[in-house]
């Protein structure tokens, strides 16, 4: 299985932006020769550091290098909610997983409807069940912006 190289995507998506590399590098305090010798293939000795490539990743306001690092270690990235959750937020978060395994369960049954899974469809399923997992921890980190301690201060003991 190929995945993409972290460093070149986030390349791609600073090359489209207006002003390039250049005002990308200034951005994150570097020159731009220097940030431009950094992404060149032909210049191995420069390489952007983990802690540039995320200054430049939130500058370009892009995940693309978070979920090409995820990728490259046969995970996906999920982007979890922030703030407290609501009752609609969990329940939302709760049928979106069952919308997951709908569609993860469909494509696994067209996957097999020949007896043979190809590596295609493989890839297909591995991405869909990837989703699903991504679902689930979304809805956990809802639930988990509810979890309140509960207090003692005042409570009397039932016998």
């Amino acid at each position: 299985m190929s995945h993409r190289d972290p460093i070149d995507a986030l390349h791609a998506v600073l090359l489209s932006m207006d002003g390039g590399i250049a005002a990308a590098a200034k951005r994150v305090g570097r020159s731009p020769g220097i940030m431009h010798n950094k992404f060149s293939d032909a210049m191995p000795h420069y390489e952007v550091t983990a802690r540039e490539a995320i200054a430049l990743a939130e500058y370009a306001k892009t995940k693309v290098y978070a979920e090409a690092i995820c990728e490259y270690f046969g995970g996906v990235f999920v982007e979890l909610p922030a703030g407290m959750a609501g009752d609609d937020d969990v329940l939302q978060a709760y049928l979106s997983i069952i919308q997951s395994m709908g569609d993860l369960s469909r494509e696994f049954t067209e996957a097999r409807s020949d007896g043979i899974i190809e590596p295609s469809e493989f890839d297909a399923l591995k991405l869909r069940a990837h989703r699903t997992v991504g679902a689930i921890q979304r809805m956990l980190a809802e639930i988990e912006s509810t979890v309140r301690e509960v207090p003692t201060a005042g409570l009397k003991a039932v016998r």
